[in-house]
């Protein structure tokens, strides 16, 4: 495998076959994935036809009317240092973006602009923040596991304690939502939400009490067998 050149600045690069780099940011922009090629003149149709451009002010040459600058002296920008290329030459395209609204922190994001053509930022958009009651997310988890052959209820427990959570933490979400709500009806709000099913958070709740009851009465008459000693260390800390 070769490695492109990145002193000369030249786009064709003879090695076993031939791959090609950006005149300016000396990648391929995953032009064929890095391919190479067999010929100069496969390798320059490619660029063709995927939206390369010619740099001729890259070249020690200037372009002429009856261009014949040998392919293996060209030089070619990749499709995002041409559209960047333009921008330097004749300005950008501005386009002011919606607002923009974050739900995890209530804050919104006014007056950002980027260029439609190169899609460069250019203002820092303007952030608002919320009331200091908005019911801000603050998201967490744990992962859980074991072996299904030492814990066979493991699936039915997992499961029914997801469904639990998941119902509950729905209603905590919906109850800060109410009280925000009220006293900023006008305020924004994040799209969706959550599906409720109280019937089956409920029978979640009775499923997780039985099982949790049979697990204790396991650990209840546990006892560490002689020969495996060794395999656990005992502790009687809560």
């Amino acid at each position: 495998m070769s490695i492109p050149d990145t002193t000369t600045g030249l786009t064709f690069i003879t090695h076993s076959g031939i791959s090609v780099a950006c005149s300016d940011c000396r990648t391929a922009d995953d032009l064929y994935g890095g391919e190479h090629f067999s010929t100069l003149t496969e390798a320059r149709d490619a660029l063709d036809l995927y939206g390369w451009s010619r740099a001729h002010d890259a070249e020690p040459t200037p372009a002429t009317d009856t261009d014949d600058t040998p392919i293996q002296d060209q030089h070619w920008r990749c499709p995002s240092c041409s559209v960047k290329r333009v921008c330097a030459i004749s300005g950008h395209l501005p386009r002011t973006l919606d607002v923009y609204f974050d739900p995890g922190t209530g804050a919104e994001h006014h007056g950002l602009q980027v260029c439609e053509r190169c899609a460069r930022d250019l203002t820092s958009p303007k952030r608002i923040d919320p009331p200091a009651d908005y019911p801000a997310a603050s998201p967490t988890g744990r992962t859980l596991s074991w072996d299904q052959n030492d814990l066979p209820e493991g699936d039915e427990l997992a499961d029914a304690l997801l469904m639990l959570i998941q119902q509950a933490n729905a209603i905590g979400w919906l109850t800060r939502w109410d009280a925000y709500l009220t006293a900023h009806p006008d305020a924004s709000t994040p799209f969706g939400g959550y599906r409720l099913n109280i019937p089956a958070a409920l029978a979640a709740a009775d499923r997780i009490t039985a099982l949790t009851r049979r697990l204790r009465e396991r650990l209840a008459d546990a006892t560490v067998p002689a020969t495996c000693t060794h395999l656990a260390t005992m502790t009687d800390q809560p």
